[in-house]
């Protein structure tokens, strides 16, 4: 089992659509945990955004790995009945204004959504005004704002400020992801920052469960 885990790692770094579908199909028919997998998938994507990073990769191979982690989503719920628990509260993401970057996004929301949280994904290059309207519709306590470019940290500003001026932001928790840390936290305004996806679910669902909104 650890040899198809290490290599599914590998496999998703290099983009290796066919090998990585087939470990993922593999692993599943071993009985290897589907979470454990998604978790491994989000491993090699680090790996391409690193390598982005350096220059190594372009803009198409982050969206090509974006691309990849879906399908590996599809397959490991097709037998699966994934559904949003409309007793809780749902939650918003989405890229900000000006950026869209959307991979670590894709990756959080679809392991939130496994495990049966609600989710609101606005998509890219959302407009603060969107996030309040989707607070507004969905009655939501958690909002999380990604981004990966300088840009993006004035339109998470932005955003906190909407949700101040909407009324919002006393009853509203917002997170920020992507190219952030403590600093990036202050400046916006927002709650809580995190980089690691499985963290980010980890971190909503305390949120929630402070809030008496799950058990």
């Amino acid at each position: 089992m650890l040899k198809i885990q290490k290599m599914l790692v590998g496999a998703m770094a290099r983009l290796d659509e066919a090998m990585v579908m087939n470990l993922v199909t593999q692993g599943l028919k071993m009985g290897i945990n589907p979470y454990v997998l998604l978790e491994e998938i989000r491993q090699g994507t680090d790996r391409v955004g690193e390598l982005y990073s350096k220059g190594e990769y372009f803009l198409s191979d982050l969206i090509m790995a974006s691309e990849i982690f879906k399908d590996v989503l599809a397959l490991v719920n097709q037998d699966r009945v994934v559904t949003a628990r409309k007793i809780y509260p749902t939650i918003i993401f989405g890229t900000v204004e000006d950026d869209i970057h959307d991979i670590g996004k894709n990756i959080t929301t679809g392991i939130m959504q496994y495990n049966g949280f609600g989710i609101c994904d606005l998509g890219v290059d959302v407009p603060a005004r969107k996030f309040v309207e989707a607070v507004t519709l969905h009655n939501s306590r958690v909002v999380c704002l990604t981004g990966l470019i300088t840009d993006a940290y004035d339109s998470m500003r932005d955003t906190v400020v909407c949700l101040e001026e909407a009324g919002l932001r006393p009853m509203t928790t917002v997170i920020i992801g992507g190219l952030v840390n403590e600093s990036v936290r202050k400046y916006t305004g927002a709650d809580y920052w995190a980089t690691d996806c499985a963290k980010v679910a980890e971190l909503c669902r305390n949120i929630l469960v402070a809030d008496k909104q799950i058990v």
